[in-house]
């Protein structure tokens, strides 16, 4: 069972708001509060608050996967273009992985977050690779042709 406290008033330099903290039932007399979310709309009942950020949770948690996972922190926006091209990479990439998530619920999965599909997607690469490197040692290939069309060096 979780507990909310709601406040309404100034908090900080902020004139007005709406400040919710919640917690589960253990809640010690001098632990902080799990969860703490403040609103700058005053219209918005406390019902409704929790309900935009649950919305917003899942926005930043796409954020993360973005930015962690995938490595787009890493991206240069230094003109118009090279922003269109950024959000085209990540609609793209967005759709690929909620396909590819959709496809491996549908075989009986668990539910998957975007996180789960992405490492999964990487072991399953990694696999490849190690086939590929296998594959190429039965041949008898040299170990610095292995690595240059790996595009590692040793």
């Amino acid at each position: 069972m979780y507990w909310v406290y709601a406040y309404e008033g100034p908090v900080s330099e902020i004139e007005n708001v709406r400040l919710l903290l919640s917690w589960k039932d253990d809640y010690a007399a001098l632990s902080k509060p799990q969860v703490c979310l403040l609103c700058t709309d005053l219209s918005l009942d406390f019902v409704t608050i929790q309900r935009y950020y649950h919305v917003r949770w899942n926005i930043e948690t796409g954020y993360r996967y973005f930015k962690e996972l995938l490595g787009f922190d890493q991206y240069q926006l230094l003109s118009f273009t090279g922003i269109q091209r950024f959000w085209a990479i990540q609609f793209l990439t967005q759709n690929f992985l909620e396909f590819q998530r959709q496809e491996w619920m549908k075989d009986g999965g668990a539910d998957l977050t975007l996180g789960d599909v992405v490492r999964r997607i990487r072991e399953e690469f990694f696999g490849q690779i190690i086939v590929y490197v296998y594959q190429q040692a039965l041949e008898k290939k040299p170990l610095l042709d292995i690595l240059r069309h790996l595009k590692l060096s040793a």
